[in-house]
């Protein structure tokens, strides 16, 4: 399995597989906000044909002078904010994808991949998929069980819809929702106590090597 890791790593498919899957996101997102944007177009301008109308002879003709009026406009979505953090997100995972599958194929993993193993066989991650920072308020995603940073997170899908968890095999395809995600006080201890043991660590080689 590693050796047809390796071939398909190096040979560069994987990362053309990967161009592929985000050009195609990218695609999805433009056309979903487009959609979204003509959407709220089209309620205003109705709402603005009825509250100009006395009658539905008037309401038909204002209606139809708008709504073909927000038809023929333009949407460009590359400069919504909205659009640009899904593709930091999407860029994001994909990145994250590529070092784990690099990693596979080396037999090693990168070094933010530490993962910790906890008496129920729960593992996860000490690190945000986005930030790649390390987890300082652990978020549980309910339907799929992974481990976020709420500061990572929670702006991402306050901000963009469509949003799946990034973590690479996860067999989960909801968009996560703010109300699938709950914090994870066990986790918490754990990771605090992994920075208490690598501060006593540390303290204790700067008195080894006084």
């Amino acid at each position: 399995m590693s050796d047809f890791v390796s071939d398909f790593s190096n040979g560069g498919k994987i990362k053309k597989l990967q161009e592929q899957s985000v050009g195609k996101s990218k695609e999805h997102a433009k056309n979903l906000l487009k959609m979204k944007i003509k959407h709220e177009s089209l309620k205003k301008a109705m709402k603005d044909a009825k509250d100009t109308s006395a009658t539905i002879e008037e309401f038909e003709e204002v209606w139809k002078e708008r709504s073909e009026a927000v038809e023929k406009k333009r949407i460009n979505v590359k400069n919504l904010d909205e659009f640009k953090n899904f593709v930091n997100a999407v860029e994001s995972a994909a990145g994250q994808a590529g070092v784990e599958a690099n990693g596979q194929a080396n037999g090693t993993g990168h070094d933010e991949d530490i993962i910790m193993e906890s008496s129920g066989s729960e593992v996860f991650s000490h690190y945000d998929p986005w930030s790649k920072a390390l987890i300082k308020k652990p978020m549980r995603n309910k339907m799929c069980g992974h481990i976020y940073d709420r500061d990572s997170v929670m702006p991402i899908i306050m901000d963009n819809f469509g949003i799946r968890c990034p973590v690479l095999g996860c067999a989960n395809r909801s968009y996560i929702q703010p109300d699938h995600l709950v914090e994870d006080s066990n986790v918490q201890q754990k990771i605090q106590q992994l920075m208490s043991n690598v501060i006593l660590d540390g303290s204790a080689s700067e008195e080894d090597e006084k």
